[in-house]
Formats: C-alpha cells, sequence, structure tokens
C-alpha cells in the first residue's frame, strides 16, 4: 500500500504511523507532498488511522478486510500437468502403432 499526502513544509521529513508503530518514511517534495510505501509489521481488520508527521500532523482512514484464498491455482495446475503428459504419452502411442 502506498500512503501520498500533501501539506508538509517543503524538505520536511514525513514520518507515517499507525497504532504506535512507524510503518513509512518519506521527504516532502518542494511543494509539500509525499509519497511512501506503508508496512504494517501486523494489523488487524477494522479502521485504522495512519498518521503522517511532518512538523504538522495529517491523519488518515485505512480499511483493512480479511479475505481468503483456497490455493487452487496450484492444484488446478498439477491437474492440468497431467492430463497434459497422459494425453501427449498416448498421441505418442498413438503416432508409434501408425508407423509400424
Amino acid at each position: 500500500m502506498t500512503a501520498t499526502g500533501t501539506g508538509c513544509p517543503k524538505g520536511a521529513s514525513v514520518t507515517l504511523k499507525s497504532l504506535g508503530q512507524d510503518v513509512g518514511q518519506a521527504v516532502a517534495d518542494d511543494n509539500g507532498g509525499f509519497t511512501s510505501p506503508v508496512r504494517f509489521a501486523s494489523i488487524e481488520p477494522g479502521r485504522h488511522k495512519v498518521r503522517a508527521e511532518c512538523g504538522i500532523t495529517l491523519v488518515g482512514n485505512v480499511d483493512v478486510t480479511l479475505s481468503s484464498s483456497s490455493g487452487g491455482t496450484t492444484s488446478t495446475l498439477v491437474v492440468l500437468l497431467f492430463f497434459l503428459l497422459v494425453g501427449a504419452a498416448m498421441l505418442r502411442r498413438q503416432f508409434t502403432g501408425l508407423r509400424r
């Protein structure tokens, strides 16, 4: 996730914090804008405030949702690969039988 903001003094060091943790760092550009990746060590689902401190304090909200993945891609690939190999072996047997 990336945080983007504006309103800091030119060249100011920007520290992003959430739940008491430092989650990002940046330096304000000539227009007072900044962009920084946000890296949470751990965070629970829900709405969380991210504070950008640069001499002034800017606050934004982050909504964290929990989603799950079945991991079906890997098993689907294995099954597909199995059928491709079986099909190739059957075609090879058919072509070998035609040559005789």
